[in-house]
C-alpha cells in the first residue's frame, strides 16, 4: 500500500488512527497491539505471502535478544543474529546474482530462482541488526515484550524505506502514556508534513519520471545536453521521491505521538561529500558509521587505516542498495570521494587554502550526479557511458529556437552548435535547483516555523487537494523508488 494512494490516505489511516487513539484511552499495550496488526495489514496488502518472513525476522530477533541478556557465549549469539538476518537479506536480495556472477566466472549454468524481493527487507534487516549488536554492546537492554519488538522492526510509516530507528530511541515512547493520548498540535504538524511530502512526491518527483526514463533509455545517442538533462532530472526525481517519503514518514509518526530521525537534510546544499553524507540519508550514513566503519577500526588505527575503513564501508553500502556491479561501483565511487575528500581537508588545511563555497557546493552536485548516473543506469557499463557523454565536449550543443538562443546567439560566432532537441522542462530544473539549494527542507520548516494557524491550514489543505487532484488524473504516479528495496 502507497502513501501516495486514496485506499490508504481514505480508509487505512482513518481507521488506523480512530483504532489507536481511541485504544490508547484504556491502554498502552492494547494501543500498541492495534498498530501492530494495523502494520502487518499494511505490509500483506502488498503480496501476504511475504508476511510470514516478516513475522519469522521478528521472532528469531527476539529470542536472540532474550539470549544474548540471559546467557554466556554472547559473541556465538551475535554471530547467530547477524547471520540469520543477513541469511534472509542474501537469499531473496543477493541469490540470483551470486548466480549470475558464478555462471560468468566459471562459464557454468546455474538457473536463476527469479525471487521476489520481499518489500522493505533492506530496511527491517538492519534495524534488526542494531538491535542485537547494541543488546550484545550493552547499549540497550535486551527487549522483553514480542509486541514492543515487533512494533519497532515493523511499525508501517517507517517499515517500507525508513528513516532507520533507533531502539533505544523508540522503545520509551512505545510506553508513554502521553504519546498515545491525541495531540492536538503534534497531529496539526503531523498533518501539514505528509500534505507538504505528498505533494513533493506526487507533483514534482512523478513529473520527472518520464523525462528520466526517456533519456537513460537511449543513452548511446545522447548529446552532452540530454546526458545533463537526464542526470540532473534524475538527481532531483531522487531526492523529491525519497526526501517525500521519509516526511511522510515522519509525518505519520508525528500524527501517532511518535518522534522519528530526520533522515535528508538539504543534501544538495552540500559543500563536499562529506558534509553530503551528513544530510543525505542521515539515518543510513549513522547505520554504516556505527555498525560497519567503527567495527572495522574507524579513525583509531592511523591515517591509511581510515581510509581503508571508508571505502569499504561504502562499497558495502553500495552493494547494500541492490543487487548489481553498478550498485557496488556508486558505493566504490563515493568511497573514493570521501578518501579524497578527507585528504585535501588534511590539505588544504595545513596550506590554508579555501575554496569559494559556491564552486565547493558545484563541484561536489557534480560528484554526486555522477555517481547518480552509475547508480540509475541499466548496466554499469551504461552509465560509464552516461558520464562519457556527460563530458563529451565535442557533442555540445545547445537548444535552437525559443528564448535560449535569442539570448546566447553571440555563441554562433565561438562555433556553439545550436540544434533541435525535445522539449525538456529546463524552467522546471531551475526551479527545483532553487529550492534545493536555497530553500531548507519541508520538514526543517515545519519544524521551526509551525504553529497551528489558519495560514498553517491554507498552506496544508492546498498541497493536499492539489497532490490529491493530481493523483486522481496522472497516469505518470509511480511508487517510491525505494519502495521495493
Amino acid at each position: 500500500m502507497l502513501f501516495s494512494s486514496f485506499e490508504f490516505i481514505f480508509l487505512f489511516l482513518p481507521i488506523t488512527l480512530f483504532g489507536y487513539f481511541l485504544w490508547g484511552k484504556k491502554s498502552v499495550h492494547e494501543a500498541n497491539v492495534w498498530l501492530l496488526v494495523a502494520s502487518f495489514f499494511f505490509y500483506a496488502w502488498w503480496d501476504v505471502r511475504f508476511l510470514p518472513l516478516l513475522l519469522a525476522s521478528i521472532l528469531a530477533n527476539f529470542l536472540i535478544g532474550l539470549a544474548l541478556g540471559r546467557f554466556r557465549f554472547k559473541k556465538i549469539f551475535l554471530i547467530v543474529g547477524i547471520a540469520v538476518n543477513l541469511g534472509f537479506l542474501g537469499f531473496f536480495k543477493y541469490a540470483d546474482f551470486f548466480i549470475q556472477t558464478m555462471n560468468r566466472a566459471f562459464r557454468t549454468d546455474w538457473n536463476f530462482l527469479h525471487l521476489v524481493l520481499p518489500l522493505g527487507i533492506s530496511f527491517y534487516t538492519f534495524q534488526a541488526i542494531s538491535y542485537i549488536a547494541d543488546v550484545y554492546l550493552g547499549r540497550t537492554n535486551a527487549e522483553k515484550s514480542l509486541v514492543n519488538l515487533a512494533l519497532y522492526i515493523s511499525l508501517f510509516p517507517q517499515l517500507i524505506a525508513g528513516p532507520i530507528v533507533d531502539h533505544k530511541m523508540m522503545i520509551p515512547q512505545f510506553s508513554s502514556k502521553e504519546r498515545h493520548r491525541f495531540n492536538a498540535e503534534g497531529f496539526s504538524a503531523g498533518i501539514t508534513l505528509f500534505s507538504l511530502a505528498l505533494f513533493k512526491k506526487v507533483v514534482i518527483a512523478d513529473s520527472l519520471s518520464p523525462v528520466v526514463a526517456d533519456i537513460f533509455g537511449r543513452i548511446s545517442s545522447l548529446s552532452m545536453l540530454d546526458a545533463w538533462v537526464g542526470v540532473i532530472s534524475y538527481s532531483f526525481q531522487l531526492y523529491f521521491d525519497f526526501s517525500a517519503y521519509s516526511e511522510m514518514a515522519i509525518g505519520l509518526g508525528k500524527m501517532l505521538g511518535f518522534d522519528f530521525p530526520t533522515n535528508f537534510d538539504s543534501p544538495y546544499q552540500a559543500t563536499s561529500v562529506i558534509d553530503f553524507w551528513r544530510r543525505w540519508h542521515i539515518t543510513l550514513g549513522s547505520w554504516i558509521r556505527n555498525y560497519i566503519y567503527i567495527p572495522l577500526g574507524g579513525n583509531k588505527k592511523g591515517g591509511k587505516r581510515k581510509m581503508l575503513n571508508l571505502f569499504v564501508a561504502m562499497t558495502l553500502c553500495g552493494f547494500w542498495h541492490g543487487a548489481g556491479f553498478r550498485y557496488i561501483a556508486w558505493g566504490m565511487m563515493h568511497g573514493g570521494f570521501l578518501v579524497v575528500n578527507h585528504w585535501w581537508r588534511k590539505f588544504s588545511r595545513a596550506h590554508t587554502l579555501h575554496l569559494p563555497r559556491i564552486f565547493s557546493a558545484l563541484l561536489t552536485f557534480g560528484c554526486v550526479t555522477a555517481g547518480w548516473a552509475v547508480f540509475r543506469a541499466p548496466s554499469l557499463r551504461d552509465g560509464l557511458r552516461l558520464i562519457k557523454r556527460m563530458l563529451n565536449f565535442h557533442r555540445f550543443a545547445l537548444p535552437a529556437g525559443g528564448k535560449i538562443e535569442n539570448l546566447l546567439s553571440f555563441l554562433h560566432y565561438f562555433k556553439v552548435q545550436f540544434v533541435s532537441v525535445p522539449t525538456y522542462p529546463f524552467a522546471f530544473l531551475l526551479l527545483l535547483s532553487v529550492l534545493s539549494f536555497c530553500f531548507p527542507s519541508a520538514q526543517k520548516i515545519v519544524a521551526e516555523r509551525f504553529r497551528a494557524s489558519w495560514k498553517w491550514l491554507f498552506a496544508t489543505l492546498a498541497a493536499l487537494f492539489y497532490s490529491l487532484y493530481t493523483m486522481a488524473g496522472n497516469a505518470n504516479l509511480s511508487e517510491f523508488l525505494y519502495f521495493q528495496f
